[in-house]
């Protein structure tokens, strides 16, 4: 059994279904540049195996992720290596769903745990250039840059952080309406980091499924401190920024969406997922070196 869950990794990494992802969806294939992309998985091997295994992989490859993988759980049933940001390449998120009979391969794309009947998807500049055109943002001036300012003083404002480094949190988005282009959202953004002394490493824009549709947001990945966050929009003309005041994904939280560690706990636990032992792990790794 061992020796099978080996060979299936190995043979996963050499596949079709992998090396499409990599080379059509987070290589910025056709000029495109790639802001972010998901892959759906089966799998019966515990992500602590899979870390060491995603680091040495991206390293042979010549693309070292330039961060630490996050553990964590969008949704019951579905785990995460989130936030992988392989040099050079579009980050991702792998996602899987255990199945005691697969070791690891494609998620089915029709099932529920995948995302609107996909097992593999990308967004880049040009899906997010058409994503937005739909909105008619208004004009920002003086007074609406003051209220835009102001938000950084509330209460909201002050939460989001505070869930941030909220060490039994995986991973958290503050929502928003907003009636202007969520750019110029982001570089107040940027500045509040900034006299914070927090450092961006990299934040682009992306879309992510709200009520079976796309909705708008900002992905942070900051180095220091080392976290991924994100800031999430809705368009509404009527006002010029405002906390949401319900839950968009979960329904703990108005105005967030918060993925704390019991998540991931209970897919865990929940499962009987193979852990390799060190010597397994040192096979797959050698199989990248050839």
């Amino acid at each position: 059994m061992a020796k099978n869950h080996v060979d299936g990794i190995i043979s996963f990494f050499d596949g079709e279904f992998w090396n499409d992802f990599v080379d059509n969806h987070i290589s910025h294939p056709d000029g495109d540049v790639v802001y972010h992309a998901h892959i759906w998985l089966d799998t019966n091997i515990h992500p602590d195996s899979m870390f060491p295994i995603m680091y040495a992989y991206w390293k042979a490859k010549g693309h070292p992720l330039d961060r630490a993988i996050d553990p964590m759980s969008p949704k019951p049933h579905v785990g995460s290596l989130h936030g992988c940001h392989p040099i050079g390449l579009g980050n991702f998120d792998y996602f899987y769903r255990f199945n005691k009979d697969v070791v690891i391969g494609p998620m089915p794309p029709h099932l529920p745990e995948a995302e609107l009947g996909h097992n593999k998807l990308s967004w880049g500049k040009k899906y997010q250039d058409e994503f937005v055109k739909q909105f008619q943002f208004k004009v920002v001036g003086e007074e609406e840059d003051a209220m835009i300012r102001a938000y950084f003083k509330t209460k909201h404002w002050k939460e989001f952080i505070a869930h941030i480094m909220d060490p039994q949190v995986m991973h958290c988005h503050a929502n928003f309406e907003i009636n202007f282009d969520p750019k110029i959202f982001e570089l107040h953004t940027r500045e509040e980091f900034k006299k914070m002394g927090w450092r961006l490493d990299l934040v682009v824009p992306c879309v992510y499924v709200v009520q079976g549709k796309y909705t708008g947001k900002n992905v942070f990945l900051a180095g220091h401190p080392e976290k991924v966050f994100d800031t999430c929009w809705k368009f509404n003309p009527d006002v010029v920024i405002k906390p949401a005041e319900d839950n968009w994904i979960y329904g703990q939280d108005p105005g967030f969406d918060i993925w704390r560690r019991s998540l991931l706990s209970d897919v865990l636990s929940a499962n009987d997922f193979y852990r390799l032992t060190d010597s397994e792990i040192a096979e797959v790794i050698a199989s990248f070196k050839k």
